[in-house]
């Protein structure tokens, strides 16, 4: 039987030829507790079409919206995933603020484990062994001390494309984290190679799914 969740959307990242999508739960006894919503197809992204409002416009970060579901996804280490009805329109019901954030973000000690560096980055990865259970993978934080930079950080492996990625500093640890947010990587890509420091009230963090024997943190909206 499908059931309706409303949550403040504050994940609407790139993922493969869709969307990421990720908020908290409005009202309720479980209100503050984060959904990841999770489309039909074996890669689980969430397409143009599956986001969309009866309007013709698309969810955005911050809109409030009613989703239907036809269950809980089975298997993974991500606890928040939850399939969705994609016959049924997504519904905008509101929108918030970034102002009122506040009252929502998470205070985890840590973003996960620490220790495992891919090339570019800094913390910002975990083995898939180490992710035999399912547990939480997403957290609206307040990051220190954050800069963006942009490059073609994999040139020297044969991959030109520019990346932007994130460094900041959480709760007393460094992190240099990718951006999948959509408007963040637009800015920036637009600007000269580089390193941009930025003031940014808040960071939501997802850890991904596996690629290549790990799960990468990601930056999947910046406010």
């Amino acid at each position: 039987m499908s059931y309706v969740h409303q949550i403040v959307c504050l994940a609407n990242s790139r993922k493969m030829s869709g969307r990421c999508v990720a908020g908290k739960l409005t009202a309720g006894p479980s209100a503050g507790t984060w959904i990841r919503p999770i489309g039909t197809s074996a890669t689980h992204e969430i397409s143009e079409r599956d986001r969309e409002y009866q309007n013709g416009s698309t969810a955005q970060k911050l809109d409030v919206i009613n989703i239907t579901f036809t269950g809980v996804a089975n298997g993974g280490f991500q606890q928040e995933n939850h399939v969705i009805d994609d016959n049924v329109y997504w519904t905008k019901v509101n929108q918030v603020t970034v102002n009122d954030l506040a009252r929502i973000v998470d205070t985890p000690v840590s973003l996960w484990e620490s220790g495992n560096h891919s090339y570019s980055g800094r913390n910002d990865r975990i083995s898939v062994a180490a992710l035999a259970v399912p547990r939480q993978t997403l957290y609206l934080i307040r990051p220190e001390d954050v800069r963006f930079t942009v490059d073609a950080e994999g040139a020297n492996f044969g991959n030109p494309k520019r990346v932007v990625r994130a460094s900041f500093t959480y709760n007393g640890q460094v992190y240099a984290l990718r951006v999948t947010d959509p408007e963040v990587e637009q800015y920036y890509k637009a600007q000269k190679d580089g390193e941009y420091p930025a003031e940014v009230n808040y960071f939501t963090i997802s850890l991904g799914e596996p690629y290549d024997g790990h799960a990468y943190k990601l930056i999947a909206a910046a406010f």
